[in-house]
């Protein structure tokens, strides 16, 4: 029997793999059958999230008063629910965590308050001698009905301690490092939230900006939103990831995401993140919905690597491992140099697009799309 060496051996595997990775990526869609697939897709979707919107715990959250105590705009869960809303740049969310601290010295709000529709006004109910914070409100349902809502946040989940972290101006606020908020809707429960966080230790002293950041959440009385947030956040990387889902009766729909920017993170003599310098990266979208007994998929992927002017701006991006896919099948792969070297502001001439019956450059697309040329 004739012996192989094992070199021959791995040569061979390595072989049908990448045959079988060709196989995988080779378009399976027409330009027309993509364009009538994200069409009908963004229809059906839409028709998921407006009756999702009508379930009474996301009517509750959209009933919440302004001025609520301890949750001033911009702070806490203003940025955690924007965080749930859907894909975040790494760098965007850098900045949207490093926002999390509350006022100015001022301690996370504790006590429960209850909304007067007549003053109007949040009143303290001096009687409340917990250590987390409770707001009430009454609100009327889409049908009119009358309803009570309740929001508790509760800063030291499971015991574990709030931290005083430093703030770009010097002053000190408290943080959570696993805080918990639920919502109820009429004494049931509806909603719930968990974020657990870490902060940048600037030599033996947290301040205001996250290093990890997990976030998890749902929502719904008779339908469910769902979301997931996590941030990781070094000095060479930034990675951000998550999902977000809707079900309302038997429709339902889905968003996820990966992307991470790979670079040298600038920081003051205080610690704090003045940029990132992002030389590379790599972003994944999927979504998926079900929606009038149909089911439609979508993948987005590619990798990238930007180039720079001798002044350190950034010109161009070359995408890698670009593809688009389309109920699980590849529908285009890309690849190319994303500029605008023609200088038309319509960026892609250097990008090309292959479908099954063949190819066009990202800018062609983008104008068959309707983008006019021009930079006026």
């Amino acid at each position: 029997m004739r012996k192989f060496s094992k070199w021959w051996l791995g040569s061979a595997v390595l072989i049908l793999a990448l045959a079988a990775c060709s196989a995988q990526i080779k378009p399976q869609a027409t330009q027309a059958d993509f364009d009538r697939s994200v069409q009908e897709y963004q229809a059906d979707l839409g028709t998921v999230v407006a009756a999702a919107g009508q379930d009474l715990a996301l009517q509750a959250l959209g009933a919440t008063p302004g001025g609520a105590p301890g949750l001033p705009t911009g702070a806490l869960v203003a940025n955690l629910m924007n965080l749930g809303a859907g894909p975040v740049s790494p760098a965007d969310a850098l900045k949207l965590l490093g926002g999390l601290a509350p006022l100015a010295d001022q301690n996370l709000e504790r006590g429960k308050w209850d909304y007067d529709p007549s003053s109007p006004g949040w009143v303290l109910d001096a009687s409340y001698t917990g250590n987390d914070l409770i707001l009430t409100w009454p609100f009327d349902d889409a049908d009119g009905v009358s309803h009570t809502a309740s929001l508790t946040f509760d800063w030291d989940n499971n015991g574990t301690p709030t931290v005083d972290v430093r703030e770009a101006n010097g002053i000190t606020s408290e943080m959570p490092q696993d805080m918990t908020v639920t919502l109820a809707v009429d004494g049931s429960a509806a909603g719930s939230l968990r974020g657990q966080f870490a902060w940048y230790d600037c030599g033996g002293t947290p301040i205001a900006e996250p290093t990890s950041v997990v976030v998890s959440g749902s929502a719904g009385v008779n339908d469910r939103v769902e979301f997931t947030f996590n941030l990781s956040a070094s000095d060479t990387r930034i990675r951000t990831s998550g999902s977000f889902s809707v079900t309302a009766g038997g429709d339902s729909g889905s968003l996820s995401w990966d992307v991470w920017a790979d670079g040298t993170m600038q920081r003051d003599a205080s610690c704090f993140s003045t940029g990132f310098d992002t030389s590379a990266g790599h972003v994944n979208f999927q979504t998926a919905e079900t929606a009038n007994g149909s089911s439609s998929s979508f993948e987005f992927n590619t990798d990238f690597a930007l180039n720079f002017d001798a002044g350190g701006n950034p010109t161009s991006a070359v995408l890698t491992n670009g593809f688009v896919k389309v109920d699980g099948a590849v529908a285009l792969t890309f690849s190319g140099t994303l500029d605008d070297a023609n200088g038309n502001c319509v960026p892609g001439e250097n990008v090309s697009l292959v479908f099954a019956d063949g190819s066009l450059t990202l800018e062609q697309y983008l104008i068959a799309q309707g983008a006019t040329p021009g930079c006026n």
